[in-house]
């Protein structure tokens, strides 16, 4: 009975999992699009706006090296139990205009919080993890459920901010933490923790020096994050403040350029595993990331459906770029490699970081428009590296070096 029942718990644990993980990812971006605008109307202007960033993440930076004796300490599943209380907590704080002089201390804490938790959804993630052959399904699947709420919260959002303030957004996404910490809580009471590395500065940059696909993957996903972390920061103000969008559209605009990280990463990265391997769709991905984005500076036109069809396409290529670093990364980790998944989760926070600094320096020599220029010629970066990358074997690759292993034995 013991073995019948083992694999439906396994399964059930990836469900639960995955279901946690689309609550905490629609908590995260019912806010995400919108909070450089909530700062601007609490009276911070864009450079206060860069400062806060920039902070938040040199502190989320530090947190995550630190985090392994926390989690040995603690465990994952305390650890996210705690951590979840406090992000409600701060989020409760930021939905009441009597706290508006702390804005800076809440937001803060609340940007710092959140990749500690992702950090953990990998960790939990990686254990239920059996099938290394199947890693980019897997994490496909995973993603996905994070980018379905990608594409649904924005447009909630949005149109909530047509007949109430920014205040509700954090009350509500507040509110969602609570489904999410009982699934962890209900779900994942038996957890086994791995063994947690400390993770040491000068032997990782040691390995990457010595592994060049290590290396290769870490600036690849960084540079992905720099992207990520600019549209973030700039896009919705530039919408608002520049083209002259409502929030109700800015809403319904982000939900249609999120849509090919739900449409197709999932079946991106079942091509990776089956035929491809990561490389060639990288490269791919890459272009279509970095000339789109310059395409941004370059329209005139306030028309709603001009700027979906760009927006859309950039999101086409950061779909490939996402799935495929993900999938490269994590075929080469085990669950217990708390140490490189932590300097792999580090370029979200380092992303915020180089993202505020190139975005400030940017505007302090061109026009508010041409910082996509810029952004995109960043992008540029990834076509050089990723040939340098050794492409991982697809499925099909494997059994044709069986085939051939049989018919050598054969003979």
């Amino acid at each position: 009975m013991r073995f019948i029942l083992a694999p439906l718990r396994h399964k059930a644990s990836f469900g639960f999992l995955y279901i946690a993980n689309f609550v905490f990812a629609f908590h995260i971006f019912f806010t995400t699009y919108f909070n450089s605008s909530f700062l601007g109307a609490r009276g911070l202007t864009e450079g206060d706006v860069s400062d806060m960033y920039l902070f938040g993440s040199l502190i989320s930076l530090g947190a995550l090296i630190a985090f392994p004796r926390v989690l040995r300490l603690l465990g994952a599943y305390r650890s996210i139990l705690i951590l979840s209380f406090f992000q409600a907590l701060t989020l409760i704080c930021l939905s009441i205009p009597a706290f508006a002089p702390f804005t800076f201390v809440f937001f803060v804490y609340y940007i710092t919080s959140f990749p500690l938790i992702v950090f953990l959804l990998d960790v939990f993630l990686e254990n239920l993890t059996q099938k290394e052959g199947r890693t980019g399904e897997i994490r496909g699947a995973f993603l996905t459920t994070t980018n379905t709420a990608l594409v649904i919260a924005p447009l909630f959002a949005g149109a909530l901010l047509t007949n109430y303030p920014f205040e509700a957004l954090y009350a509500l996404a507040a509110a969602l933490l609570l489904p999410f910490t009982l699934i962890m809580y209900f779900s994942f009471r038996h957890f086994r923790d791995p063994h947690y590395e400390e993770i040491h500065i000068k032997s990782v940059l040691a390995e990457a020096k010595a592994n060049r696909d290590v290396r290769n993957i870490y600036m690849l996903h960084f540079l992905l994050r720099i992207f990520f972390a600019f549209m973030v920061i700039y896009t919705p103000l530039y919408l608002h403040n520049v083209v002259g969008f409502s929030f109700e559209d800015i809403g319904m605009l982000l939900a249609i350029m999120l849509l090919p990280f739900a449409l197709f990463e999932l079946p991106l990265g079942k091509i990776a595993d089956a035929y491809t391997g990561e490389k060639e769709i990288l490269f791919v991905g890459f272009a279509i990331l970095a000339l789109s984005t310059a395409l941004l500076s370059f329209i005139t036109s306030s028309a709603f459906i001009v700027w979906a069809i760009v927006l859309f396409i950039t999101r086409v290529g950061a779909s490939a770029v996402e799935i495929m670093t993900e999938s490269y990364f994590f075929k080469h980790i085990d669950g217990d490699d708390s140490d490189n998944i932590a300097i792999f989760r580090l370029t979200r926070p380092a992303g915020y970081v180089a993202a505020a600094l190139l975005g400030a320096l940017s505007l302090s020599i061109v026009e508010f428009r041409y910082l996509f220029i810029i952004l995109a010629l960043c992008m540029l970066i990834g076509l050089i590296i990723t040939p340098l990358l050794r492409d991982s074997c697809s499925r099909r690759d494997r059994e044709r070096e069986t085939l051939l292993h049989n018919k050598t034995i054969a003979r």
